[in-house]
C-alpha cells in the first residue's frame, strides 16, 4: 500500500523504524533522543525539528529527504519542474571539457548579466526562469573558460561559481540532494579559480548547510571557522562583500548551534552576526541577502531550533521585513513563524503566516518540508473544519 500523501514525518520515521525492526527505545537508544520524545513525534503531539529528523535520519540509515518525503514527485510534475530539472542534470555532467563549438559562445559581460540575473532570481526564489537559464548558461561559461585566458577566463569562472550556486538552491529546495552534492562538488572546484574569496566563503557556506541535514553538527563547524580563519586578512575585489560572508559564516555556525541545542553558543554567533550587520547594513553580495534584517529572522529561526516557539514568536516581533526585501528569505521567516505559531497554540496566526509566505514565494513554499508539516499539524488540531486551511492543504499536496 503507498504512503498516504497525510503522512506526517513522525509517521515516516515509524515506518522506517518498523522496517528495521527496532523498538521506539532502540531507535531512541541509537538517535540519542528520549523515547517520550520519540513517541510524541511518531503520533504527532510534537513536532519533528530539524535536528531531531537529521538523528532519526542517521539512525535509520537513510536521508532526511527520505523521512521529509521529498522530493514531491507528484507536484514537480504537475508543475513540469521535473521537466527542468533534468536538462540541467545533463548540463552538470561537463565542467572541465573543452566543448567542440562552431560559433563562438557570447561576450563574458553578457554571460555575466543573465548569471547575474540568474542570482537575483535565486533570492527572489523565482526557480522555473532560473531553472530555464541554467543549462545555456553552464555550456557558455564552460566553453568560455577553455578558449579564453587572464581576466577573461577569470570572470568566465565567476559566471560558473554563480551557476553553480543557483543550481545547489534549486536542487535543495526541490528535494534532489543528489543533484545539490554535485553542484557543491562544481562549486569547490570553480571558487578558487575566481581569485575572489568571497566565493570559497560561499563554498563553506553551502558545505555547512549539508552538514545539517546529515547531524554533523561538529563538521559543519570546523567548515565555518576554517572559512572564518581563511578570510583573515585576504585581499578581495570586493571588500564589502567579504564582511557579507564573514556575517553569513556566522549566522550558518548560529543555526548549527541552534539544531546542536547549544543556545549560548548560537546566541554568541548571533552576536557577531549582529555587531556585523550594524556595522555593513543591509549589503547582498555573492547572491546572498546580508544585514541587520537578516540576523533577526535568524534569531528567530534558531529559537524554533531550540524548540523555545514561545520566544520565537517574541523574537518576531521585533523584526520588520522592508519593502522589496529578498523574497526567499522572507518566505523562509514567515513559514518558520507559521511553525513556531503552530506549536505555541496560535493556530490563526500559523495560518496567516503560511498565507504570507506563498504570497511572497509561492514556489518555495508549495515544495518546503516546514510549510507541509505545519499545515499537516494544523489540520490535526483543527476543531472545526476550516476551508481556508483546506484550501491551502490542496494547494501544497495535501
Amino acid at each position: 500500500m503507498p504512503p498516504s500523501i497525510e503522512e506526517h514525518t513522525g509517521t515516516r520515521i515509524a515506518r522506517y523504524r518498523k522496517q528495521r525492526g527496532l523498538l521506539q527505545q532502540g531507535l531512541a537508544l541509537r538517535a540519542n533522543v528520549s523515547k517520550s520524545l520519540l513517541s510524541k513525534v511518531e503520533c504527532g503531539q510534537k513536532p519533528a525539528s530539524p535536528g531531531f529528523v537529521a538523528a532519526c535520519a542517521r539512525a535509520l540509515s537513510v536521508s532526511t529527504s527520505d523521512l521529509l518525503g521529498q522530493p514531491y514527485a507528484d507536484e514537480l510534475r504537475r508543475d513540469r519542474m521535473d521537466e527542468l530539472i533534468q536538462p540541467i542534470r545533463e548540463g552538470m555532467e561537463n565542467w572541465d571539457v573543452r566543448l567542440d563549438w562552431e560559433t563562438a559562445p557570447r561576450a563574458v559581460p553578457l554571460i555575466r548579466a543573465d548569471v547575474q540575473r540568474a542570482l537575483v532570481q535565486r533570492r527572489q526564489a523565482e526557480y522555473t526562469e532560473m531553472a530555464r537559464a541554467l543549462p545555456g548558461l553552464m555550456d557558455e561559461s564552460v566553453h568560455t573558460v577553455h578558449t579564453t585566458s587572464g581576466e577573461e577566463q577569470r570572470q568566465a569562472y565567476t559566471c560558473l561559481a554563480g551557476i553553480f550556486q543557483c543550481t545547489f538552491t534549486l536542487a535543495w529546495k526541490l528535494g534532489c540532494t543528489d543533484l545539490a552534492t554535485v553542484a557543491l562538488d562544481r562549486l569547490a572546484w570553480t571558487a578558487p579559480r575566481t581569485d575572489e574569496p568571497g566565493w570559497s566563503a560561499m563554498y563553506a557556506v553551502l558545505r555547512a548547510q549539508t552538514t545539517l541535514a546529515y547531524g554533523r553538527y561538529d563538521v559543519g563547524m570546523r567548515v565555518v571557522d576554517g572559512a572564518l580563519r581563511d578570510l583573515e586578512g585576504q585581499a578581495a575585489r570586493r571588500p564589502a562583500g567579504i564582511e557579507a560572508m564573514r556575517g553569513m559564516l556566522h549566522l550558518r555556525a548560529a543555526v548549527i548551534a541552534g539544531r546542536a541545542k547549544d543556545r549560548d553558543h548560537a546566541d554568541a554567533r548571533l552576536a557577531e552576526a549582529r555587531a556585523l550587520a550594524e556595522e555593513t547594513g543591509e549589503l547582498p553580495d555573492y547572491g546572498v541577502t546580508w544585514g541587520p534584517t537578516n540576523v533577526g529572522v535568524h534569531a528567530v529561526a534558531i529559537a524554533s531550533e531550540l524548540d523555545e516557539f514561545g520566544r520565537a514568536v517574541e523574537l518576531a516581533e521585533d523584526v520588520r521585513i522592508p519593502p522589496g526585501w529578498t523574497r526567499s528569505r522572507a518566505g523562509h521567516h514567515w513559514m518558520d513563524l507559521a511553525r513556531a505559531h503552530t506549536w505555541a497554540g496560535h493556530p490563526a496566526a500559523a495560518l496567516d503566516c503560511l498565507q504570507r509566505a506563498r504570497r511572497v514565494a509561492p514556489q518555495q513554499t508549495r515544495y518546503h518540508p516546514t510549510a507541509r508539516e505545519t499545515v499537516l499539524a494544523l489540520k490535526r488540531r483543527e476543531r472545526a473544519r476550516s476551508g481556508s486551511l483546506a484550501q491551502y492543504a490542496e494547494w501544497v499536496g495535501i
